[in-house]
């Protein structure tokens, strides 16, 4: 029955969890030779901060204002419509805010509007 090759979740180990992470290597540059797998987009993104906070020794993040990342601490943390919303405890100091480029409505329009955003 196909219910027993699905695997919905990562906590319990399937040969087709090793065969799906040996066909995404074959397709990677050598350096690259981990995957992990997560169980929703909060989890890849908590799993990218902690992943960049280790390799860099640095703990602040570049945001777009009124992002959403997800909803574990750590991502609550760093989405502005979250930390800044009604309850929210605001954005920590390690987390820096950047405009959402907009160049219809948005401050910035033309063919320098990618500029101006990114100074």
């Amino acid at each position: 029955a196909q219910v027993a090759e699905l695997n919905t979740n990562t906590r319990y180990l399937h040969p087709n969890l090793v065969l799906l992470a040996e066909r995404l290597l074959a397709t990677l540059p050598s350096p690259l030779a981990k995957v992990f797998f997560v169980n929703s987009g909060s989890e890849a993104n908590d799993l990218a901060l902690r992943l960049a906070w280790t390799h860099t020794r640095n703990r602040d993040v570049v945001v777009v204002d009124h992002a959403y990342h997800g909803h574990t601490a750590s991502t609550v943390d760093i989405s502005p419509y979250k930390a800044e919303g009604k309850g929210g405890l605001g954005l920590p100091a390690w987390v820096h805010k950047v405009a959402c480029p907009d160049t219809y409505r948005g401050p910035h329009r033309g063919a320098d509007a990618g500029a101006k955003y990114a100074a």
